[in-house]
């Protein structure tokens, strides 16, 4: 399925400049169309502060008989319908179509040496009518035009397409799709049409670290990233998932990642000079999340004791009835020893888990964080939870450290699907997900709020 669309850019910063009129002045065209540009400059801001581009309603294409009224050359099963609609494009321009459009896609095939398949674009686009060369004087009152256009490279910034085409021979005829959802070659492709829709938050960009980890993880992020929508409309299509490096020229494009993700044994593995970039990322607004999992959802020392933990627990609990005086009441103590044992050997692991990253946190990376770790500005917005979800490798735990954040158990897989030996139940999967929405709104307001009080970014100097 297409992905999700990118946002669009903000508009540029420029003051209004309205026309001042008084008693006397002077009216030229000139003059009109200054102050007619003041309102089609307040239209667009508003358009582009609020809304993404794309289409309002209608703008539909099927395939039609060509026009008998057309040269016998010209009558081929090539012809399309633009049916009547609105759309608004990146600068916030409103494309009107009031009548039907018929419209002949002219794009061959070549087919020497070897035939190639080509991608055809069928893209509507604003006409600006103070651009348009008047052939003779005009008319009291212009209709706003626009153009349909043919393609065969993706659409420019300004264009909003209706359709596109794979083309893969030159005599067989266009047609409708059979399958909307799976078009094949010669039919109209209508699954890349994009919706007029509010505007997101700020550009979310996750940047993964570690070479061993950043395959699985890209894949577990981007699960994330398409659940959005219909988890959290303001951050859909408002997530870039990018692979990073701490070292050489490709660490400078971390400066600009809202959250970076990286394994617990990668972290712990990072040098001295990679520490020391992280430093300086987390001080300009940055979050780093650290995951403690292997990849194998989560098969780690402490998920081991925690299953014996649990099987301990089960065995007790079949045993609570039992006579005192019975050889079953002597296992039970027994068992009862053995959890104890099992308790102490957990929390061993867990503070041999915790100890390097909360050292490192509170005296490298993040020296303003509270001396206790906490969870709970994690826990609460968007998605409020009173516990952590219960993954099949055993219970979660969440960490944070100022702009540090520690995760205990495999969240990253449960984004997914079949990340586990048995698939996870819906509401698991759902409680995972909305985990990491928190996480990715956390990071995002503190980068918005730390970017509020720094320099432009003119100013400042690449991480």
């Amino acid at each position: 399925m297409p992905p999700a669309p990118m946002p669009a850019p903000l508009p540029a910063i420029e003051p209004l400049r309205l026309l001042y009129v008084t008693n006397g002045s002077l009216l030229t065209a000139d003059r009109w169309w200054q102050a007619h540009h003041y309102y089609q400059h307040r239209q667009n801001l508003h358009y582009q502060s609020l809304h993404q581009p794309g289409i309002v309603c209608g703008l539909g294409v099927r395939t039609i008989p060509a026009p008998k009224t057309l040269p016998s050359e010209l009558r081929d099963s090539r012809w399309v319908e633009i049916q009547p609609g609105i759309a608004i494009d990146l600068v916030g321009n409103p494309i009107v179509v009031d009548t039907p459009m018929t419209f002949r896609i002219t794009s061959e095939v070549i087919t020497e040496p070897v035939t190639e398949p080509i991608t055809v674009y069928v893209v509507a686009a604003y006409v600006d009518p103070q651009s348009k060369q008047w052939s003779g004087m005009p008319a009291d009152i212009v209709k706003e035009d626009f153009r349909i256009n043919e393609r065969i490279t993706p659409p420019g910034p300004e264009e909003v397409e209706l359709c596109r085409i794979t083309l893969t021979s030159n005599d067989e005829p266009l047609q409708n799709a059979a399958n909307v959802m799976h078009p094949g070659p010669q039919e109209l492709d209508l699954r890349w049409r994009q919706r007029v829709q509010t505007r997101s938050q700020p550009l979310v960009q996750v940047g993964l670290i570690g070479q061993n980890q950043q395959a699985p993880l890209r894949d577990r992020w981007e699960a994330l990233a398409q659940s959005v929508g219909g988890l959290y409309l303001p951050l859909a299509g408002a997530i870039t998932i990018h692979l990073l490096s701490l070292t050489g020229s490709e660490s400078r494009n971390g400066s600009e990642m809202t959250l970076m993700a990286v394994s617990y044994a990668d972290a712990i593995a990072l040098s001295e000079a990679e520490r020391e970039r992280l430093q300086t990322y987390l001080n300009r607004g940055g979050t780093l999340l650290i995951e403690y999992a292997d990849a194998q959802a989560g098969r780690t020392p402490l998920c081991n004791l925690q299953a014996v933990k649990a099987e301990l627990q089960t065995a007790l609990a079949d045993l609570k009835d039992v006579d005192a005086s019975s050889d079953l009441n002597r296992m039970r103590q027994n068992l009862m020893d053995e959890l104890i044992a099992c308790e102490a050997a957990l929390q061993e692991q867990f503070h041999v888990i915790v100890q390097p990253i909360r050292q490192w946190a509170q005296t490298t990376l993040s020296p303003a964080s509270d001396h206790q770790a906490s969870s709970s500005t994690l826990t609460r917005t968007p998605f409020l939870f009173d516990a952590l979800p219960e993954l099949p490798s055993g219970p979660m735990h969440l960490l944070t450290w100022g702009s540090v954040v520690l995760v205990i158990g495999s969240l990253s897989a449960a984004w997914t699907r079949q990340q586990f030996d048995q698939p996870l139940p819906r509401s698991t999967l759902r409680s995972a997900q909305e985990l990491g929405i928190n996480i990715l709104y956390e990071a995002s307001r503190r980068q918005q709020m730390a970017q509020a009080q720094q320099p432009t970014a003119s100013e400042v100097d690449p991480l």
